[in-house]
C-alpha cells in the first residue's frame, strides 16, 4: 500500500526574506545627519585585525610614533595629516607567555592604500559622525624562556649534602678520597640512568677535578708548596714569622693599597657610626663588625672590611648558568651586565631601592682589578674560580680580630689570628663543613672556644660554647697532610 507521508509533509516556511535582528535594529533608526570629523591628530582611532591570534581585550597597549619617510607620505589633501606624516606601533608584554606587536601596513600593501573610517552613531541626537582611523595588524610571539632557565636558585644547584661533599673532595681531597669519588661516579653512570644523561656526581667530578699533585721522591716541603699552588686558595708565605704575614693584604687585595684607597662608602660608614646611627648592610659579617672597626680608628682596617663587603656582594651578584651552557663546566657562574655589577659592588646598604649616586659608584680600576683576579675567563667563573673567591674572603676575615677596638692586635693573641666563621658561612650560603674546610685549606686549625675566648667572642654559657667553633691561624700554618697514595 503506498505511503501517504509525501502528502503529509510540512511545507517549508521561507524565512529568507525576514531581516535579522541586527539588521532590524539598524533599520529601525530614524534618518541620521552624517558628518565627517576633521581630525588632524596622530593619535587617531585604531582598527586592529588579529590573524591567527586570539585578541586579548584585557591587555593594555603602549603606542609608539615615528615619522614616515617622504616617499611614503600621501599628497592627498583629504587625508588626516597626523596619519599621513607618522606611523604607529602598538606593543604589549602583559601576557604571561606572549609578546604582542601591532604594525601598520607598508607602502606596497594594498590595505595601506585604502582609507579606513570609524563611525559613531548617536540615536538621541540623530547624528552619524565619521572619523578617519588607522589600520593595524596584531601579531603575537611566544616569549623566550632562556632567562627562566638561567635563573636557577642556589638550592636547586646544590640540592643535596652529598653533592657539596663531593665537590669539596674533588677540590681539596687526597688521592685516595678522589679515587673513591671517581668509583662512585662510574657506578652511577653504569646505573639505569637514561641514555645521554650525566649523573650529579659525574658532573661534579668532570667539572672540578684538580690537577694532579707532584709525587715521587720530592721533598715534603716542595710537595706541599706544589699542592698549595694547585689548590684554589691564596698563596701563603711559608717563611712568615707572624700570622699576619702568612696572607698579606698586598697579596689578597688586587692592586693592594691603591685599590683600598679608591673604595667608596668608607667615609659614609664612618659618619653613620659617629652620629650614632646603625649601619645596616646585606652582610651579617660586615654589619656586626663595622661599628667596632670604626671605633678602633684604623683606617686601613675599615677599608679591608669594605673590600670584604665588596667581594661578598660580588659573590651574591653572580648568576647560575643553565645546563649545557657553551664553554662552561657544571657549577660555573656568569657575571651580570657591567653596569649592574658596578651598582651591586658600589652599594653599601641593604636597601634594594636606593641606587648609589654617581659619586658613590666605584671607579673602573677597582672593577677591572676584581675581574682580572677572579674572572680570568672573562665572562664567567668556573668552580675553581668561585672557590678561590670564597677562600680569599676567608683569608681577609683573619685580619679583623674579634675586638678591633681593644688593642693593636684587635683582641687576638700575640701568636695567632682567630675568628668565628658562622656569620661568613651565612653570607656565603654555605654549610658548616664547607666553610670549615676552606679555613683548613688556609692552614687554620678549628676547635671549640677556650675559656679565654668567651669574653672576646661574647660567648655566654656552656651551651653556646659547645655550639660554636673558633678558627685559628698560627705559625707555622697547619695544612692538611699530603697523601702519598695507597697501594696499587
Amino acid at each position: 500500500m503506498p505511503s501517504d507521508k509525501s502528502d503529509k509533509k510540512r511545507k517549508r516556511s521561507d524565512h529568507s526574506d525576514a531581516p535579522s535582528k541586527k539588521a532590524a535594529g539598524l533599520l529601525s533608526l530614524p534618518p541620521l545627519a552624517a558628518s565627517v570629523v576633521e581630525d588632524q591628530s596622530a593619535l587617531a582611532p585604531v582598527i586592529a585585525s588579529t590573524p591567527g591570534v586570539l585578541n586579548q581585550k584585557a591587555l593594555r597597549w603602549t603606542p609608539y610614533l615615528k615619522p614616515r619617510d617622504e616617499a611614503e607620505r600621501s599628497s592627498t589633501s583629504t587625508r588626516n595629516p597626523g596619519i599621513v606624516s607618522s606611523e604607529i606601533l602598538l606593543q604589549s608584554s602583559e601576557h604571561d607567555k606572549m609578546d604582542f606587536v601591532g604594525r601598520e601596513g607598508l607602502g606596497d600593501d594594498t590595505d595601506s592604500q585604502v582609507k579606513h573610517y570609524v563611525a559613531v552613531i548617536d540615536p538621541e541626537r540623530k547624528t552619524w559622525q565619521v572619523v578617519e582611523a588607522r589600520r593595524v595588524t596584531l601579531r603575537g610571539a611566544v616569549r623566550s624562556a632562556v632567562e627562566d632557565e638561567e635563573e636557577v636558585s642556589e638550592e636547586e644547584e646544590m640540592n643535596t649534602m652529598r653533592a657539596q661533599r663531593t665537590n669539596l673532595t674533588n677540590t681539596f681531597g687526597t688521592k685516595q678520597s678522589r679515587k673513591a669519588v671517581q668509583s662512585m661516579a662510574e657506578n652511577a653512570q653504569l646505573s639505569n640512568a637514561p641514555a645521554g644523561t650525566v649523573p650529579e656526581a659525574g658532573a661534579a667530578l668532570i667539572g672540578s677535578l684538580p690537577a694532579d699533585v707532584a709525587s715521587g721522591r720530592a721533598k715534603e716541603s716542595n710537595v706541599q708548596a706544589e699542592v698549595q699552588a694547585a689548590k684554589p686558595v691564596p698563596t701563603p708565605d711559608l717563611t712568615a714569622v707572624h700570622p699576619l704575614d702568612i696572607y698579606k693584604l698586598s697579596d689578597l687585595v688586587p692592586g693592594g693599597s691603591i685599590t683600598l684607597e679608591q673604595l667608596t662608602g668608607v667615609n659614609e660608614w664612618k659618619k653613620q657610626v659617629e652620629s650614632g646611627k646603625e649601619v645596616v648592610t646585606g652582610s651579617r659579617y660586615v654589619s656586626s663588625r663595622v661599628e667596632a672597626v670604626v671605633k678602633s680608628g684604623d683606617k686601613q682596617l675599615l677599608q679591608v672590611l669594605r673590600f670584604i663587603h665588596l667581594l661578598l656582594e660580588f659573590s651574591r651578584s653572580l648568576k647560575s648558568m643553565g645546563k649545557g651552557s657553551a664553554g662552561a663546566a657544571p657549577g660555573s657562574k656568569k657575571l651580570p651586565p657591567r653596569e649592574d655589577l658596578r651598582k651591586a659592588l658600589s652599594s653599601t646598604t641593604n636597601s634594594k631601592d636606593a641606587e648609589p649616586s654617581a659619586e658613590e659608584l666605584l671607579p673602573d680600576s677597582v672593577i677591572e682589578a676584581v675581574r682580572r683576579r677572579f674572572v680570568p675567563s672573562g665572562g664567567f667563573l668556573s668552580k675553581f674560580d668561585l672557590t678561590l673567591l670564597h677562600t680569599t674572603i676567608c683569608a681577609l676575615t683573619l685580619h679583623i680580630g674579634p675586638k678591633p677596638a681593644a688593642d693593636k692586635m684587635g683582641g687576638n693573641g700575640p701568636n695567632e689570628l682567630a675568628t668565628d666563621p658562622s656569620d661568613l658561612r651565612d653570607d656565603l650560603r654555605l654549610d658548616s663543613p664547607t666553610i670549615q674546610q676552606y679555613f683548613r685549606e688556609l692552614g687554620c686549625i678549628i676547635n671549640k672556644p677556650l675559656q679565654s675566648d668567651h669574653a672576646r667572642f661574647n660567648i655566654k654559657g656552656k651551651a653556646e660554647a659547645n655550639a660554636r667553633k673558633i678558627v685559628r691561624l698560627r705559625v707555622p700554618p697547619s695544612f692538611p697532610k699530603v697523601s702519598r697514595g695507597g697501594r696499587a
